[in-house]
């Protein structure tokens, strides 16, 4: 049975004082869209850098009972804003959100420059600054997206590579097939195979004694292809749901997708 968290008075008050500050800063946004939003970034950099230092103070770095009440505290009042909440929705992106209000691709933006910074340990007051240096702000969400398809690439060809590896340990005990060629040294060998004309498969070379290096350069390889097999599967099925989730009332088009 899941427990129900419950706030103390505490964790109340410590949510309450970032909530202020957070107000005056959303104000501080309001007046400044109304006065010099078109004349200069100074305000605009202002309010990131409050926003950075905010987010460090008041969460970061914060105990885990102050940071869950906080949390709840500000979905509750962007959800009243009627702003969507998701349960994946990080902090970071609901601070952001409350000060800049219901503008996702510019909060999306704003949050990329502060989680940069924070990346790159830049403290508040040197922020200007930073994102003058790296270009400005959408050349650093360009970066910060950039990075993030990196990491997310690395993550999904270490994954498929387990999974290539223990298909390997698999086919050790049911091997795909055997030959008998002999004379083949050291613990691993690699089979160089051509498909033919009726569509079997002929060897046409063996290399034996295959160093680690070779081993794990080709596993790796084995994991791009994992990877690839995996995301055209995935993409077939997408395709598949998206043309299948059709109105109930467009007959010629179920017909069609029937035929």
């Amino acid at each position: 049975m899941k427990t129900v968290f419950i706030a103390s008075t505490t964790n109340v008050a410590f949510s309450n004082s970032a909530l202020a500050t957070l107000n005056g800063l959303r104000e501080r946004r309001i007046t400044w869209e109304a006065t010099d939003y078109k004349k200069a970034n100074e305000g605009l950099y202002a309010l990131l850098a409050d926003c950075l230092d905010l987010f460090n103070s008041k969460f970061v770095t914060a105990e885990d009972d102050d940071r869950k009440t906080l949390r709840s505290d500000l979905e509750a009042k962007l959800k009243a804003d009627g702003l969507k909440v998701q349960r994946n929705t990080t902090t970071l992106t609901m601070f952001v959100r409350y000060v800049f209000g219901n503008d996702r691709k510019r909060a999306h933006a704003y949050t990329y420059v502060i989680k940069a910074a924070i990346s790159h340990d830049v403290k508040a007051a040197d922020l200007a600054t930073y994102i003058a240096d790296e270009g400005g702000i959408e050349e650093i969400k360009r970066k910060m997206v950039v990075k993030e398809e990196t990491l997310q690439k690395r993550a999904e060809l270490a994954k498929a590579q387990e999974a290539v590896v223990a298909d390997l340990e698999v086919a050790k005990i049911k091997p795909l097939a055997s030959v008998k060629l002999g004379n083949i040294k050291g613990d691993y060998a690699v089979l160089v195979a051509k498909p033919n004309v009726n569509g079997d498969t002929d060897i046409i070379g063996v290399l034996g004694d295959v160093n680690e290096a070779l081993y794990n350069a080709l596993l790796k390889k084995l994991a791009k292809q994992h990877v690839e097999v995996t995301a055209e599967k995935t993409a077939m099925a997408t395709e598949v749901n998206d043309l299948l989730d059709v109105p109930s009332n467009d007959s010629t088009l179920v017909e069609q997708l029937a035929a």
